[in-house]
């Protein structure tokens, strides 16, 4: 009957109800013994994972998009553009952009103006280029300052500002006494709108009753403004 008896186990008759809860652990299975085919599908849920011990390397690349990360604190690609005349403000989460209008752009000579001595003839004391294109609002700020030479004496100094085509002018008179080397200064601010082209500030300057030099130095600053239209 002994022998009977283990003959019949060894024909494979003890099934899953002969196997008491419980009784195989792991040290009865051999390692490496079960493998993706035995285990069921969702089988390993989160809280048998360890902490840690899934790593990057075990993430088939691409395979975490938008949908499983969190864009709380990820952002996802940046899908908007803006329009001619607008720049991006913001960025959200989900790569929307938003626009604000882009500050016009500016042109300008203050880095590039030096003084030029000023006679009866109209002399450029500042130059900047306005590209084609927008209108544009220039300011010019023209710097005088007059030389005393052996008598006292005056200057009367006249300044034309041009924006594209169109012109304004200011005059303005320095006096001067008879000590040599000093030296007085004015400022003639002068503010104008037109179109693209040169924009240049020109001078004279008239003296009488000395023997005064005058020099001018003019700074250009225009703002396009046909963007902000």
């Amino acid at each position: 009957m002994s022998m009977g008896g283990v003959g019949v186990a060894a024909t494979g008759l003890i099934g899953t109800n002969q196997i008491r809860n419980g009784a195989v652990t792991y040290s009865k299975i051999a390692p490496n013994s079960v493998g993706k085919v035995r285990l069921a599908n969702s089988g390993v849920v989160n809280s048998k994972l360890a902490h840690d011990s899934v790593s990057y390397k075990d993430i088939q690349p691409g395979a975490v998009g938008s949908v499983r990360s969190n864009i709380n604190q990820m952002q996802e690609r940046v899908k908007g553009t803006c329009a001619a005349g607008s720049a991006v403000a913001s960025v959200n989460n989900k790569g929307a952009v938003t626009c604000n209008a882009a500050a016009p752009q500016e042109y300008g000579s203050s880095t590039t103006a030096t003084a030029t001595k000023l006679t009866g003839t109209a002399a450029t004391t500042g130059t900047v280029a306005l590209p084609t294109g927008p209108t544009y609002l220039g300011f010019a700020n023209t710097k005088l300052t007059a030389t005393s030479g052996n008598s006292s004496g005056t200057a009367t100094v006249k300044c034309t500002f041009t924006v594209g085509t169109s012109t304004t002018s200011d005059t303005v008179v320095l006096n001067t006494d008879a000590t040599a080397g000093h030296t007085t200064t004015a400022t003639i601010p002068m503010q104008l709108a037109g179109a693209a082209g040169t924009s240049t500030v020109a001078c004279t300057s008239t003296t009488s009753g000395g023997t005064q030099s005058v020099t001018g130095l003019s700074a250009i600053n225009a703002i396009a403004t046909a963007a902000n239209n």
